[in-house]
């Protein structure tokens, strides 16, 4: 590795109290930004070729066929977007085509897209919600009610963004008897899995200490249900030995959106299954395909590559995932015994449990609620990093070489389960600061259920206003965090821990050892295989014109989107292009106060083959010089080789607008450069990446 680097500093800035990164994350933006950044989401969904494809054969099928029974062709397009869709039913041969769009910013490109594309005498755009539009012949959106309806109004959850009051809306206002639907049907498919790895991504799991002692959760924590929200992820990219079919994927629901029959806003099925493995119920897989056609005929569906019907030309897509849902109870069963598996939707979500076939559901519940506050106070990914045995076992290993009987610890963190392992290693006293309410109630639920009242306190302050009293008068030697905080979007948004440590170094002995000790911010220049797409630009889309949606979507990402962005990439596969490398080092030994803005720039040899599209960027948080928690690389690059990425936290993205090829072997090899700025005055982290 060849790395050059050059640091210099600002002198004369003061410290906020006691955190401006996360208290600026805690904020809601404003609607303009917040627009802006919805108008960027638009791009994935252009990108996705098949869905583009299938869109318009179905759209010719539809156009000749009304064509042939001897009628005009009047489509409306609901939620046209880009104006793609409007713009191939005017090319299939449609008479008349209305789009309708609400978002003003999309509306505004949709009409200069239209317009360009040379369809405006044909489309007629109507900025409104499509259960405003009006038909009759006077003054009114509609002269009469079209015969033709294409609508792209789905989510991951299919039905999530209100597709069936949009649907039957329009079939009852909008649409003539005899209309033609694109898409036609939908259908939601589950499968029941046995997986360890998920089931600690929804319940709280004993950690053990030693060989006797553990910290125990709750019966309240472990009777909850939990929340119904999907756990939404790229299901493909799943380890395959991680989880166990107990079943072939079955079909729960079917919605006819042609007005053949009634679409219904809540239904349930329940079906009898024997189990193909044994396992235990951990888990239910959702994914949705579409019939784009009334002949189903045209296929377009989201399975993930086990269940695919086409694995070898599966679309990559981030705007339609798969998505996973918890039961109530998990059980173990036989290979071969039956369970029962209940599948539920209202209007706009969906849910599922899974019980004993002598046990019977008294009709359709009212999806689960979380009543521990647990499973409000922590997200799937926090859960799985709680529950993971390899992470709490170094933990453990870090606290025996500083805890002993008479340490006084202070822990900083949220929802951590840290100070409770620092308790039973035989700590005097732990006390842990909670600012957030729903998790100091669920850290005092689970140190009460462990007897620990007389070892843990647990503080509800913020750390500026923590006081002597607070610690009863005694001064803390060891200061502990994971670090966690549920603000922190991004790894380096943890380091709140530096700040809050600085905040009450009144409260510590002068040679408190402080754990973390240190972080360092690492990054590596990557080919991603498939996430570039969610910022490059459309250019040309089955032969339309969408520049103009490239330019808005350039101008919109620089007002609202960060230079880097949060993604888990565990599910987005990428290769090294680069070795890994530090960017800078954080001391959080030392208190803040006095520290000066912090400059590095330097440069890498690219050292692999491919097209550089990427950098990505973790923190390495160290306890001592063996102990590291990383968020970012979980083992060193290999030259070709999938990248093997911490799959309980997100780590940074830089994305190039411009990707370069890179062949190390050329005569003329550019190099990976870059610039970081930290401001501890505002706890702002500036990046600037280069090929040159």
């Amino acid at each position: 590795m060849n790395v050059y680097c050059d640091i210099w500093d600002n002198r004369g800035e003061s410290l906020p109290k006691p955190c401006p990164m996360l208290d600026a994350l805690s904020s809601v933006n404003g609607n303009d930004s917040q627009a802006k950044h919805n108008l960027s989401a638009f791009a994935d969904m252009l990108h996705d070729t098949e869905r583009n494809q299938k869109y318009y054969q179905a759209l010719k099928v539809a156009v000749n066929q009304v064509h042939r029974r001897g009628q005009l062709a009047h489509v409306l397009d609901i939620g046209t977007g880009s104006g793609l869709l409007s713009m191939m039913a005017a090319a299939c041969g449609a008479d008349s085509v209305t789009a309708c769009e609400v978002f003003q910013p999309m509306a505004e490109c949709a009409q200069e897209i239209i317009i360009q594309n040379g369809f405006e005498r044909k489309i007629k755009l109507i900025k409104k919600r499509s259960n405003e539009v009006t038909v009759g012949l006077s003054g009114c959106d509609m002269p009469q009610r079209a015969n033709i309806l294409v609508a792209e109004v789905f989510d991951t959850e299919l039905i999530g963004e209100g597709a069936l009051g949009t649907f039957h809306h329009a079939l009852t206002h909008l649409l003539t008897k005899d209309c033609i639907v694109v898409p036609s049907r939908a259908r939601v498919y589950a499968q029941v899995v046995s997986s360890e790895q998920l089931r600690r991504c929804h319940s709280f799991h004993p950690i053990r200490v030693g060989n006797r002692l553990a910290i125990l959760p709750p019966s309240e924590v472990v009777d909850c249900p939990g929340t119904v929200s999907l756990h939404d992820l790229q299901l493909s990219q799943l380890d395959r030995d991680s989880f166990v079919p107990l079943i072939d994927p079955i079909k729960v629901f079917e919605f006819d959106f042609t007005g053949q029959s009634q679409i219904e806003f809540d239904g349930n099925s329940c079906y009898q299954l024997p189990a193909l493995e044994s396992g235990t119920c951990d888990a239910v897989f959702m994914w949705w395909d579409l019939d784009m056609d009334p002949d189903g005929e045209i296929l377009l569906s989201c399975a993930p590559s086990w269940a695919h019907p086409e694995p070898d030309k599966m679309q990559w897509r981030d705007h339609w995932m798969q998505a996973i849902y918890y039961p109530q109870t998990a059980f173990a069963v036989d290979k071969e015994e039956e369970f029962l598996l209940y599948s539920y939707h209202d209007e706009y979500s969906l849910w599922f449990d899974i019980t004993k076939p002598q046990i019977e559901s008294e009709g359709a519940p009212e999806p689960p609620t979380c009543l521990c506050g647990a499973h409000i106070a922590c997200s799937r990914p926090r859960l799985g990093m709680i529950n993971d045995t390899y992470r709490n076992d170094k933990y453990i290993q870090s606290l025996q070489k500083v805890v002993t009987p008479d340490t006084i610890c202070l822990s900083i963190s949220d929802g951590s389960l840290v100070p409770l392992l620092a308790a039973l290693l035989g700590a005097k006293k732990v006390y842990t600061i909670e600012t957030e309410p729903v998790s100091k109630r669920m850290i005092e639920n689970f140190v009460q259920h462990n007897n620990l009242q007389d070892k843990v306190k647990v503080i509800g302050k913020r750390p500026e206003d923590v006081t002597s009293a607070d610690l009863d008068d005694n001064m803390a030697d060891v200061v502990i965090g994971e670090p966690y905080f549920y603000m922190g979007m991004l790894p380096w948004h943890h380091i709140h821990f530096w700040y809050a440590r600085t905040e009450v170094k009144d409260l510590l002995t002068p040679k408190a050892k402080v754990l973390p000790c240190c972080a360092t911010m690492r990054a590596i220049g990557v080919d991603l295989k498939d996430l570039w797409k969610i910022r490059a630009p459309i250019g040309i889309c089955e032969g339309f014109n969408l520049q103009p949606f490239d330019k808005i979507l350039e101008e919109s990402s620089d007002i609202a989107d960060a230079k880097v962005e949060p993604h888990p990439l565990w599910e987005y596969p990428s290769v090294p292009l680069t070795d890994s490398f530090g960017l800078l080092q954080l001391d959080f030994a030392h208190p803040l106060a006095g520290l000066r803005t912090v400059n590095r720039t330097g440069y890498i040899n690219f050292t692999n083959p491919g097209t550089c599209n990427g950098v990505a960027i973790w923190m390495e948080y160290h306890h001592d010089n063996k102990t590291v928690f990383t968020t970012g690389l979980m083992s060193p690059p290999k030259s070709g080789q999938n990248l093997e990425w911490e799959n309980n936290m997100r780590q940074g993205v830089y994305l190039f607008k411009n990707p370069v090829s890179i062949n190390p072997k050329d005569a003329m090899v550019p190099k990976l450069r870059y610039k970081v700025t930290f401001k501890p005055s505002t706890g702002e982290f500036d990046f600037a990446f280069a090929i040159s």
